[in-house]
């Protein structure tokens, strides 16, 4: 059963959102947080959702890749794209008809 059906782009510029956020934190975490520990709990936390994302992002669109040329060969996909574990849906453009 799948509670978290996402369309590959969506996907996409979700994780990109991530990466983005944790830098957003990051230097909020720094002008704001006054105990060093903290800082350093919530640097590394920042990082790790940065890493994260990022990888996902990455093997994602590998994944896109693999999926259009195999849609573009006409042979059948053999691919699941995941998002943290979570399937995505990818749209396949429409190949332009020859003829």
């Amino acid at each position: 059963m799948n509670f978290f059906n996402l369309n590959a782009d969506f996907a996409r510029n979700l994780s990109g959102g991530a990466v983005v956020a944790s830098v957003i934190a990051l230097l909020i975490v720094l002008k704001f947080a006054s105990s060093l520990v903290t800082k350093l709990l919530l640097i590394a936390v920042c990082c790790l959702v940065g890493y994260i994302g990022f990888t996902q992002r990455d093997s994602l669109n590998a994944c896109i890749e693999v999926v259009t040329a195999q849609a573009s060969t006409g042979s059948p996909i053999q691919e699941t794209c995941t998002l943290l574990g979570q399937n995505v849906r990818v749209k396949i453009p429409s190949l332009p008809s020859e003829g």
